[in-house]
């Protein structure tokens, strides 16, 4: 019987000791840790991408539409003053909702309000043209 002892006890793997990186990984309730270190990396990439989008949107609404800006025209009634914004243009003192249709040489501002477009010619960066009625009124960019 001692005998048998002996070869059950030789049988049975011995148990090794655990290795100190493996013994690191495992947390109190032996689960082993996964690494968070992608988590920052991956939030500044979205965050990185956000802000590119946002500056991009920006860039394009802003510098896309040529009227954005002030404009001041000179005629025989006086100055004339129109500014534009993205969704509005300020003319007469009056604040109007507006949308546009940016064409090559051309930007079309439809009034929201009554859906009535008027065109502005487009003849440089600091030059623009309308006309009403048959009269021709040619604006300037105010810097």
């Amino acid at each position: 019987m001692r005998q048998e002892r002996q070869k059950i006890r030789t049988k049975t793997p011995t148990r090794k000791a655990k290795s100190p990186s493996r013994s690191r990984a495992l947390s109190k309730t032996g689960v082993k840790k996964t690494s968070f270190a992608i988590f920052p990396i991956l939030t500044g990439i979205v965050i990185v991408l956000f802000i590119g989008l946002g500056i991009k949107f920006y860039w394009d609404e802003a510098h896309h539409n040529p009227l954005i800006g002030k404009w001041r025209a000179e005629t025989k009634l006086g100055i004339l003053e129109i500014q534009f914004d993205q969704n509005s243009m300020l003319f007469f003192g009056t604040r109007t909702p507006v949308s546009y249709d940016v064409q090559e040489q051309k930007v079309i501002v439809f009034d929201d309000d009554i859906k009535v477009g008027n065109a502005y010619k487009i003849i440089d960066q600091e030059t623009i043209s309308t006309e009403a009625g048959g009269y021709k009124t040619v604006y300037k960019k105010v810097k």
